[in-house]
């Protein structure tokens, strides 16, 4: 229970009048014998006992008079007990994540979240203040607004391709009542699927005067997905060679899903699979330069996550120079090139193998160089010199210890790294920084340490470096499954001006080259950018060309994470427990309305208050005026017991 003038129970001090006035009365003067009053004290006992009583009662109506008018006065109210609330500040979560765009009940998902936000606006009262989040695109500002006009953001509200993090949303939430309440109640709305990978995280200890309402609805309808897709099994494909694409299936049940691939409009391979397995579909060879496309299976409850969006670069095979003498390099090299993976003609080289740096300072800019580590650590003092003379920031150091190592194991590992993850490094060079520069540590060891580093030389060209001569002696890469992809990546990937297509996902931000000036959109929209830049609006998923003048540089897929298609969802013990601290209800979808709202002033009660005490001012007249008949009748019957039967003298 509350009051809504607390100020106003201080008239309940005039309670102390009666009570004064009641003591006042029994206060008697000093006692004088008087004879003729004798045979009047002894009618007077006779119903002094009612005088007390009535007395009593006269005094407590009175209190209790003055006491009801001050509560009433003070308009109490039953909290939660009615329809109002107290002015609140509410957060607003709205999950716009891509699984909220399933179709479950012939009705979709983000729709019935909607409805359930609009009813909380519905009841808003003019002093209520609104944030709304949209945890499926944390890029946006959250802004305050009044009921009106958080509705219409609701209203147009749209599933995202991006996946939902509600802990750093809840966190954003709490801090941003903590600032902007300015006194009202404080209130976070949490609507989501309830969707399990978006409850990742533990949230920190909110306030404990934070209420907190989560609204999960319904159970997951089964889904199936494009988990991954790899191209020719994590190698580059080349101009003129074909190559295959894997398509990777997640999702429930076992049906067999159809398969398409789709490059640059036209749809050139499909198949089938089941679900949790991968279809292998061809590529065909084509011509140098960058291809875009996507594949994307048959449509289920979940669309949104039936396509996924690829770019790729294919250049011609690159020409390698080795004039060393190991054994297991030239037939790797000799596989490659009969693969026509690489070329082996002579003439300028694309790509330079060198065993100890041996040659670094000749080569020009356009030539890739690919350091070999010696066998023997007595050279390493003349390599670290010729590092040193091509301005690479790192130096090779013998490694203390012994014993043999492992190549550390990486999530979403391809055709390269997962044969790589089972060899055993025996024999290896620590990589040390020395140095500033722009690089990359490809490869990392079990430990942490740098394996492969990739960087630019400081008078240009690409340099690439291994911590593990690739001898049978120092590890048993070179008679392992993991040579021949090793060797490709090295001569290919690694070594190539060009960097790889990178896939994204909603909301991160790519490095645009240099000598880029606008970026062709997935609607065909051409904006214009800044070479050299960090490019953040890549937000709807699709291939985004990045365009120098009419010519593509390069190109990158922007696609859900594949976690968005587990719709695996967390029950309501779950969800209780998520949130320590705050108070938590998670309503029932038709309680919803009765939910939210957890500071309710409640029904104003001060009209019972007003009747009693009106009753009792009522009665206290009619209670006084029945004591003044009373004593009268007593008197005159003490006169007519006096004078008919004279008692004997006591005093």
């Amino acid at each position: 229970m509350g009051v809504l003038v607390p100020a106003l129970l201080a008239l309940a001090a005039a309670a102390i009048v009666p009570i004064v006035l009641h003591l006042l009365q029994r206060h008697q003067g000093p006692r004088v014998v008087f004879p003729a009053l004798r045979y009047l004290r002894r009618a007077e006992k006779e119903s002094a006992r009612q005088i007390r009583l009535r007395q009593l009662l006269l005094l407590l109506l009175r209190v209790a008079a003055l006491l009801l008018l001050a509560v009433a006065a003070a308009q109490p109210f039953i909290r939660g007990a009615g329809a109002s609330h107290e002015p609140s500040a509410v957060a607003i979560i709205l999950d716009n994540s891509l699984s909220s765009g399933t179709v479950s009940n012939d009705r979709r998902v983000l729709d019935v979240l909607k409805a359930h936000a609009l009813e909380t606006l519905l009841r808003a009262g003019p002093d209520d203040r609104f944030w709304l989040l949209r945890a499926g695109a944390p890029w946006e500002p959250a802004l305050p607004g009044d009921a009106e006009t958080t509705a219409a953001r609701v209203r147009e509200t749209e599933p995202t391709a991006a996946a939902s993090d509600l802990a750093a949303a809840v966190a954003h939430a709490a801090a941003l009542l903590a600032t902007g309440a300015e006194g009202r109640a404080r209130e976070i709305q949490i609507l989501s699927d309830a969707q399990e990978s978006a409850f990742r995280g533990a949230v920190d200890r909110l306030d404990d005067e934070l209420e907190v309402v989560i609204l999960a609805p319904g159970n997951a309808p089964p889904n199936r997905g494009v988990a991954d897709v790899e191209i020719g099994g994590g190698l580059a494909p080349v101009e003129g060679q074909r190559s295959t694409v894997a398509v990777a299936i997640a999702g429930s049940g076992s049906d067999t899903v159809g398969v398409r691939l789709s490059l640059d409009g036209r749809t050139i391979a499909a198949g089938s699979a089941p679900v949790g397995s991968s279809a292998v579909l061809p590529l065909p060879a084509r011509r140098a330069g960058v291809a875009a496309g996507h594949v994307e299976i048959d449509a289920d409850a979940l669309r949104g996550d039936d396509r996924r969006y690829i770019a790729m670069h294919i250049e011609p095979p690159p020409s390698v120079r080795y004039a060393g003498t190991n054994e297991f390099i030239r037939d790797a090299l000799d596989v490659l090139a009969d693969a026509g993976r690489i070329r082996r003609e002579g003439g300028r080289a694309d790509v330079s193998l060198l065993p100890s740096a041996a040659g670094i300072d000749a080569l020009p800019a356009a030539t890739a160089a690919v350091v070999l580590p010696p066998e023997s650590p007595l050279e390493l003092p003349a390599l670290n010199r010729r590092l040193a003379s091509a301005q690479i920031p790192w130096r090779y150091e013998p490694r203390t210890g012994s014993g043999e190592a492992r190549i550390a194991a990486t999530q979403g590992a391809d055709d390269l790294m997962r044969p790589l993850e089972r060899v055993r490094i025996r024999s290896w060079y620590a990589l040390q920084r020395a140095g500033t520069g722009a690089d990359t540590v490809l490869i990392t060891m079990a430990d942490g340490a740098p394996w492969a580093v990739r960087g630019m030389r400081g008078g240009g060209g690409v340099y690439v470096l291994l911590s593990t001569p690739l001898e049978e002696t120092a590890s048993t890469i070179p008679t392992s499954p993991a040579m021949l992809p090793l060797m490709d990546r090295v001569t290919g990937t690694w070594s190539a001006t060009t960097a790889a297509s990178p896939v994204v996902a909603p909301g991160e931000s790519v490095a645009l080259p240099d000598a880029a000036d606008a970026l062709l959109l997935p609607d065909g929209t051409r904006e214009p950018v800044t070479g050299g830049s960090s490019f953040r609006g890549a937000n709807e998923p699709g291939v985004y060309h990045v365009l120098a003048g009419p010519d593509t540089l390069t190109a990158f897929a922007v696609n859900p994470p594949p976690a968005e298609s587990d719709l695996t969802r967390l029950d309501e013990d779950e969800l209780r427990g998520w949130i320590d601290g705050a108070s938590v209800a998670v309503p029932d979808a038709d309680d919803w309305a009765r939910t939210v709202f957890r500071h309710r002033l409640g029904a104003e009660s001060w009209r019972p208050f007003a009747l009693l005490a009106l009753l009792l001012l009522l009665v206290e007249p009619l209670l006084a005026a029945s004591g003044r008949v009373t004593g009268t009748r007593g008197t005159g019957t003490a006169r007519r017991t006096s004078m008919n039967r004279p008692s004997p003298v006591t005093d």
